[in-house]
C-alpha cells in the first residue's frame, strides 16, 4: 500500500517513510510557527482541536500555525495509529517558535561581526591565512617552534598579518567564544597543602552548546516513544534513551509540550603525565542523551564537553582513610556547585533553541535518591565514617544529586560496559580460567590460534600482559570459551559461557523483551553452576581462596534488564567515548603547558580550541552551503538494492558539508565502489568488476592479481589441490546447463579416471586475498570495516598455506544474516581464480571469479560451549570434499577454533593448528555481528 505526503504529494511505501519525510527540519513540508505563542494557550487549543468530532475542522487549519510534530497526527486515522509499531508521547517536544537564536545567529552577534561583512575570515586577512592560523594553533608546536616557522623567508613572503605566536594567539582570542571558564576557591574546614580551586563553566551553557550544535541538527530526538517489534505491540524494543520507561515517566511530570534533555555526566580521574610525574586530573564531562546513539558514541563527534576540572587536593589529615573520605566529600560538594544550574532547569525548565532555531521548553533530568540518615555529626569525621561503615557507605553526607528533581541512582547509575563487564571478565572470569586450566596450557592455546588479519594475536600468551586496555579485554573474550572446552570441567565452561552470553546480549543496540529474558536466563544459568568455581578453588585472593561471591561488578549484572527498560540500550552508556574524550580534553591540552599548574593552562587551551572549532563550523556554513563543491559531498548510499533497506539519503547541503568536520578515519565503502563499477559506463572491459555486491555483502579483489597466467596444473601442484581440474569441469557443466543455478558444496564427485577433464582454458589469474564487507546487523546504514580472507599456498612462513573459513550461500531462498546458517554452508577457502581465455579465442563460459573450497559439516551445538561443532567433509577414501563455487556466493568471514581436547598437542603452531585439526568450533563470539545473527536465527527456530 502506497502512502503520500499530505503536503507535497510525494508517494512513499510505508508510514515510517512519510514520518521521516515530514520531520526533516530543512524539508519544505516541515511545518513552522512564525510567532512566539503562549504555552498554556497553545496547549489548550491543541487539546480542543483533538477533542473536536468535526473532521472538516482538520482541513481548515493552517499547517504553519502548529508545531511540526503534530502534522502526522492531523492526517493519521485511528486505525493507522493502532497499526503503528511505535507509540509516541502526545504533547511532548513542542516547538513554540522558529525565531530562536541559531549557531550562526550567535556568531553574527559577536562584537566583530561588522568587520566580517567585508571580510568573512576576520580577524584574518583571507581564507588562506585562516587555514594557516588554524593549522598552527591546532598543531602540537610550541610557541618557540611557531615563531621559528613564521620567521622562515618563504612564510614571511606570504605577508601574513601576524609574525609571532603571541600575535597569532591574540587574534585567536578575537574569535567568537562559547561557554566561558571560571575559577572558584572552595573553602575547607580541614587543612590542605594548597588552596582548593575549582575550574568550571555553566553546564546549562554547555548543554545548550550541544543542543544547538549544527553538526547534530538531524541527529536529535525530542519526543519519548515506545517502540515495538510488530504493530501488535506485544514486545518492546529499547534502543535510544527516549525509548526507555524513565523518559516516558519523566515526561508525565513536566508541563505539556515540554522537551526533556537527558543529561549525561562522566567523571573519572586520568593521568596527565606519562611514565613520570604522577600528575592526575579529574575531568567532569557533560553529554546530551537526545543525540542519537550512533552519533554520540562516535569518538570523532565530540559529543561530550569538558564542564569542570574537579580539584584533587592534598589533605593534611593524619589518617589515610580519612583523607579519602574528605576527597569524596569534596567531589560531591564541587559537583553540587557545578551542576546547580541543571538542577534548577530540571525543576522549572528553561527555553532553548535547537540547531534550526526552534524554541523549546526544556527540562534536564538526571535521577533521584533518598539517603538514609546517619545520626552522627558529619563534622565528626571518624565517628561519621564508623557509622557509615555499618551500612557500607563511603562517608559522603551530601551527595550531589540530593537536590536534583526526580533523581534516582538506580536509574542514572547504569551498568557500564567498559568498566563493569569487560573489566569484570579480566579481573575475575579470566583469572578463574587460568586457575582451572593452568597458565602454561592456556597461554599455549592462545599462541597456536591462527592469526586473523586486523586482530591481535597473542603469540606470547595472555597471563603476562601489561597495561591491558578494554580492547584487549574484548579480544580475549572472542576466544576464551572455545579454548576452555576439554581442558576445564563441563559445568565450569557452562558458567563462563553464561556470563559471556550476558555481555554480548547486553551490548545489543536495540534489545527487546525477548533478548532481556535471555539475559536473565543466562544469569540464572551462571548462578546454577557457579558453585563449581569455588569447588575447584578457582576464586582466589592474594594469599588464600575466597568462599563468597561479594563481587560488586557481578552484582551490577543483576540490574542489566531493569536498567535497559529504564534508560534504553546500555551500550550507549559505555565509557569508551568519554575515556577517549580524556585524550582530546585533558591529555593533549596538558602537553601544550609548561608542566606546572596544569588546570588554568588546560582551560585556556580548550577555550582557544573551542573558538577555532566554532569559527571553522561558521566558515563552512557561510561559504560552503552557498556554493558547495559536489566532489566533496558524501556519495549517495540510499538506493543500493543489493543491501538491506537504507534510510532515505539526506539532501541537506549543511549535513553533507559538516560531516567532514567530524570525520577522522573513513571506512572504505565497497558498496559504493561496487555501485559505481556497475553503473558508470566504461565500454568493453577485459574483466568483470573487481568490486561487486552479493546479498548484504560487498566483495572486493585487488585490481592486480597476485599471480597471472598460471597453468591450471601448476596451480593444482602449488596449492596442493589434485582434483582442481575435475572440480572446474564439474562446475562448468553445471553452470552451462543453468546460468542461474546456486552451486552447492560438500557434494562428492565421481573422479573421471578413464576420461581426463578437458577445459576450454589453460591458464588462470590467482588472488591470495579477498575482502568481504557487511552492513551492521542492527542498522543497515552503518557500513562495517572490511575483513580480509586469505587463500594462499604453502610458503616459508606458512608451510601448509594460510586459509580462512567463509560462509557460502547455497540456497537463494535464504539470505545472510537474517536467516542465520539456514541455506548456507561453512567452507575453508583454498584458492581464488579467474579463468583466462586462450589467445585469439572467445570466452564460451560465464566470465566470473571462482573459488575452490573444502566443505565443513555443521554438527550439533556443543552442550557446554553453546557453539556448533564443525567436521571436515571427506570422501570414502579420506580425501577432503572440494568444490568450485562463484566468489559471489561468499557472505561473511567465519572464525573457527580447533577442538584441542584435554591437552593441546605440543607440536601445533599458529601456522599449522588449523591444518592438522579435523574438528572445530564455530566461534560465534568472534564478533557481535556473527553472534547476533546466530542468536536471532536460533530464537526464530525456537518459536
Amino acid at each position: 500500500m502506497s502512502i503520500s505526503c499530505p503536503k507535497c504529494g510525494k508517494v512513499f511505501s510505508k508510514e515510517s517513510s512519510v514520518t521521516r519525510h515530514l520531520s526533516q527540519p530543512r524539508s519544505s513540508c516541515h511545518s513552522s510557527i512564525r510567532d512566539m505563542v503562549d504555552i498554556s494557550q497553545f496547549a489548550e487549543s491543541v487539546l480542543q482541536l483533538r477533542r473536536s468530532p468535526d473532521p472538516t475542522l482538520y482541513h481548515g487549519i493552517n499547517s504553519d500555525a502548529y508545531p511540526s510534530h503534530f502534522d502526522v497526527d492531523f492526517f493519521e486515522t485511528e486505525e493507522e495509529e493502532y497499526m503503528s509499531a511505535e507509540e509516541q508521547y502526545e504533547d511532548a517536544g513542542t516547538c513554540y517558535s522558529q525565531d530562536g537564536l541559531t549557531f550562526l545567529d550567535l556568531f553574527d552577534a559577536d562584537e566583530y561581526a561588522e568587520y566580517r561583512k567585508d571580510n568573512l575570515f576576520y580577524p584574518f586577512a583571507s581564507k588562506e591565512e585562516w587555514e594557516i592560523a588554524d593549522f598552527l594553533l591546532r598543531s602540537p608546536l610550541s610557541m618557540a617552534a611557531i615563531n621559528e616557522f613564521l620567521a622562515l623567508p618563504m612564510i614571511r613572503g606570504l605577508k601574513l598579518s601576524f609574525s609571532t605566536a603571541k600575535e597569532l594567539r591574540s587574534r585567536a582570542e578575537m574569535l567568537p567564544k562559547g561557554p566561558s571558564w571560571k575559577c572558584q576557591i572552595i573553602p575547607s574546614l580541614h587543612r590542605t597543602k594548597n588552596p582548593i580551586r575549582l575550574f568550571w563553566r555553566d553546564p546549562v551553557e554547555c548543554l545548550e552548546a550541544l543542543f544547538s550544535n549544527p553538526l547534530f541538527h538531524d541527529k536529535l530526538d525530542f519526543v519519548p516513544r515506545r517502540v515495538y517489534t510488530t504493530a501488535a505491540r506485544l514486545t518492546r524494543v529499547y534502543s535510544e534513551w527516549l525509548t526507555g520507561d524513565f523518559a516516558w515517566e519523566f515526561q508525565s511530570q513536566v508541563p505539556r509540550g515540554a522537551t526533556i534533555l537527558g543529561t549525561i555526566i562522566s567523571s573519572n580521574k586520568t593521568n596527565i603525565t606519562t611514565m613520570t610525574g604522577a600528575r592526575v586530573a579529574h575531568p567532569l564531562l557533560l553529554g546530551l542523551a537526545n543525540i542519537r546513539m550512533q552519533t554520540r558514541m562516535k569518538l570523532s563527534s565530540r559529543a561530550f564537553l569538558l564542564t569542570a576540572l574537579l580539584p584533587i587536593p592534598q589533605y593534611l589529615h593524619s589518617t589515610q582513610r580519612m583523607r579519602g573520605v574528605l576527597e569524596d566529600r569534596l567531589i560531591h560538594q564541587c559537583l553540587s556547585i557545578v551542576l546547580k544550574p541543571l538542577m534548577i532547569a530540571a525543576e522549572i525548565g528553561i527555553m532553548m533553541s535547537d540547531p534550526v532555531g526552534n524554541v523549546r521548553h526544556c527540562y534536564t533530568p538526571l535521577a533521584a535518591y533518598i539517603l538514609a540518615k546517619i545520626q552522627v555529626d558529619p563534622n565528626d569525621l571518624e565517628g561519621y565514617f564508623d557509622a557509615c561503615a555499618i551500612y557500607r557507605l563511603n562517608g559522603v553526607h551530601a551527595p550531589f544529586w540530593q537536590d536534583w528533581p526526580f533523581a534516582c541512582p538506580s536509574v542514572f547509575l547504569t551498568p557500564e560496559a567498559l568498566h563493569h563487564w569487560h573489566k569484570q571478565f579480566f579481573d575475575h572470569d579470566l583469572q578463574w580460567c587460568i586457575e582451572v586450566v593452568g597458565a602454561q596450557e592456556l597461554n599455549f592455546r592462545f599462541s597456536i590460534l591462527q592469526p586473523t588479519t586486523g586482530y591481535r594475536h597473542y603469540s606470547g600468551g595472555i597471563t603476562k600482559l601489561k597495561q591491558v586496555t578494554g580492547r584487549v579485554h574484548r579480544d580475549l573474550q572472542r576466544y576464551i570459551v572455545s579454548l576452555l572446552v576439554g581442558a576445564a570441567p563441563r559445568r565450569f565452561v557452562i558458567a563462563i559461557r553464561a556470563l559471556m552470553d550476558v555481555r554480548y546480549l547486553a551490548q545489543s543496540p536495540s534489545p527487546d523483551d525477548n533478548l532481556l529474558a535471555s539475559i536473565d536466563q543466562s544469569l540464572s544459568t551462571f548462578h546454577q553452576n557457579k558453585d563449581v568455581i569455588t569447588t575447584l578453588g578457582a576464586r582466589t585472593g592474594t594469599k588464600k581462596t575466597i568462599d563468597n561471591w561479594y563481587i560488586p561488578k557481578l552484582e551490577l549484572m543483576q540490574s542489566i534488564t531493569a536498567s535497559t527498560r529504564k534508560v534504553g540500550a546500555l551500550i550507549q552508556w559505555s565509557a569508551d567515548a568519554t575515556e577517549h574524550a580524556h585524550v582530546s580534553e585533558i591529555k593533549e591540552p596538558a602537553r601544550q603547558t609548561n608542566n606546572n599548574d596544569y588546570d588554568p593552562q588546560i582551560c585556556r587551551h580548550l577555550d582557544r580550541q573551542d573558538k577555532l572549532r566554532r569559527f571553522a563550523i561558521a566558515m563552512t556554513l557561510k561559504s560552503g552551503v552557498l556554493d558547495p563543491d559536489p566532489e566533496e559531498l558524501p556519495m549517495d548510499e540510499g538506493d543500493d538494492e543489493d543491501i538491506a533497506e537504507l534510510e532515505e539519503p539526506s539532501t541537506d547541503q549543511r549535513t553533507a558539508l559538516l560531516e567532514g568536520l567530524n570525520r577522522t578515519r573513513v571506512t572504505t565503502n565497497y558498496f559504493i565502489k561496487a555501485k559505481e563499477a556497475a553503473t558508470v559506463p566504461r565500454g568493453p572491459s577485459p574483466h568483470p568488476p573487481r568490486t561487486f555486491t552479493a546479498g548484504n555483502t560487498a566483495i572486493h579483489l585487488n585490481y592486480s592479481p597476485t599471480r597471472t597466467g598460471m597453468k591450471i596444473d601448476d596451480v593444482a601442484d602449488e596449492f596442493n589441490i589434485p582434483d582442481l581440474r575435475d572440480a572446474i569441469s564439474n562446475f562448468l557443466r553445471l553452470d552451462a546447463r543453468n546460468r542461474d543455478v546456486i552451486h552447492g558444496v560438500g557434494i562428492s564427485r565421481r573422479s573421471l579416471i578413464d576420461r581426463p577433464s578437458t577445459l576450454p582454458f589453460d591458464r588462470v589469474q590467482v588472488w591470495h586475498t579477498v575482502r568481504l564487507q557487511e552492513v551492521s546487523f542492527h542498522d543497515p546504514c552503518v557500513i562495517l570495516p572490511a575483513q580480509t580472507l586469505h587463500a594462499s599456498p604453502p610458503c616459508p612462513g606458512w608451510p601448509k598455506g594460510q586459509r580462512d573459513a567463509v560462509l557460502i550461500n547455497v540456497d537463494r531462498e535464504y539470505e545472510w544474516p537474517q536467516s542465520g546458517l539456514r541455506g548456507h554452508a561453512i567452507c575453508e577457502v583454498r584458492l581464488i581464480i579467474r579463468p583466462m581465455a586462450r589467445r585469439g579465442s572467445h570466452i564460451t563460459w560465464r566470465d566470473q571469479y571462482l573459488c575452490y573450497v573444502h566443505s565443513l559439516k555443521v554438527g550439533a551445538v556443543h552442550p557446554a560451549a553453546g557453539m556448533h561443532v564443525l567436521k571436515r567433509a571427506k570422501h570414502g577414501d579420506g580425501t577432503p570434499v572440494g568444490n568450485i563455487v562463484p566468489l559471489k556466493q561468499m557472505r561473511t568471514f567465519i572464525s573457527i577454533i580447533p577442538e584441542l581436547g584435554a591437552a593441546a598437542d605440543a607440536r601445533l603452531t599458529k601456522e599449522t593448528s588449523a591444518h592438522y585439526s579435523s574438528s572445530f568450533f564455530l566461534n560465534k563470539y568472534f564478533n557481535k555481528q556473527l553472534y547476533y545473527a546466530l542468536y536471532h536465527a536460533s530464537q526464530r527456530i525456537d518459536t
